[in-house]
């Protein structure tokens, strides 16, 4: 099922996370683009604790945070936090930036009914949401991002600095692989609640091939990390454990 989100400004204040916090609308009683409304009041009960990954990959490995969702009167809400590993820092960033405004969410055995002439779901289980780049319902986007204190670890500026690595390795002859699941490889079929185990109110969903990382970035990451213990640490820590990433995915 594929919904969408509209866009809205982020703001990024301090914080006392070293890791990052934002909140966001996922859901509200709106028309969205296919046509559907999910219900005020359709998930509860809410869940205490859901993921937040990338694009519904719906794995461990793209997660990136997690937070706490809520309703806010009619409107579905979450509050969270960012994971500490550099890729995760790499969406915070983004998303301060405001290069990401979006999410979505994933939830499954969903109950619809007419309402109004418009098709309703009235109850689902809801399994986690997702930063994602073309969403669906128009009420739903990133409100706030909350950046660390200047001059912190893992701020805003070492992700944009991991980011330069990792592209910097690319450039040097390192493959990074990245994949997203395709419908089919998670069983999500469009529009036929009866045979879909899991839905994403996503209205993009990427599939990419992936590949495995070439030699170079095995031995640039290891090299990194040796350098890192007897030259200048923080330099060398940021970019051993951008090209760690790379290497492991």
């Amino acid at each position: 099922m594929n919904k969408s989100f509209a866009f809205a400004e982020v703001k990024a204040l301090s914080t006392d996370d070293p890791n990052g916090e934002f909140e966001a609308i996922l859901s509200a009683p709106t028309k969205d683009r296919d046509g559907e409304v999910v219900a005020a009041g359709a998930f509860d009960p809410l869940p205490d604790h859901i993921t937040i990954d990338l694009d519904h990959e719906l794995t461990a490995r793209s997660t990136v945070g997690s937070g706490t969702p809520f309703y806010d009167g009619d409107l579905l809400k979450i509050r969270g936090t960012f994971a500490s590993d550099p890729e995760a820092q790499v969406i915070r960033s983004r998303v301060a930036e405001g290069h990401i405004r979006t999410m979505s969410v994933a939830f499954m055995g969903a109950q619809k009914e007419p309402v109004a002439g418009t098709p309703t779901i009235t109850k689902a289980e809801l399994l986690n949401a997702a930063f994602v780049a073309v969403p669906s319902n128009r009420e739903a986007a990133v409100l706030m991002a909350k950046d660390f204190k200047a001059g912190s670890r893992n701020s805003t500026s070492d992700a944009a600095r991991l980011q330069q690595i990792h592209d910097m390795a690319v450039e040097n002859g390192a493959t990074c692989s990245a994949k997203s699941l395709s419908p089919s490889a998670t069983n999500v079929t469009p529009d036929d609640d009866e045979t879909t185990p899991v839905e994403t109110d996503q209205a993009v969903t990427l599939s990419t091939e992936s590949s495995e990382p070439e030699d170079a970035a095995t031995a640039a990451a290891t090299a990194a990390v040796v350098a890192a213990d007897s030259e200048d640490g923080e330099e060398l820590a940021l970019r051993a454990r951008a090209l760690s990433m790379l290497a492991a995915t």
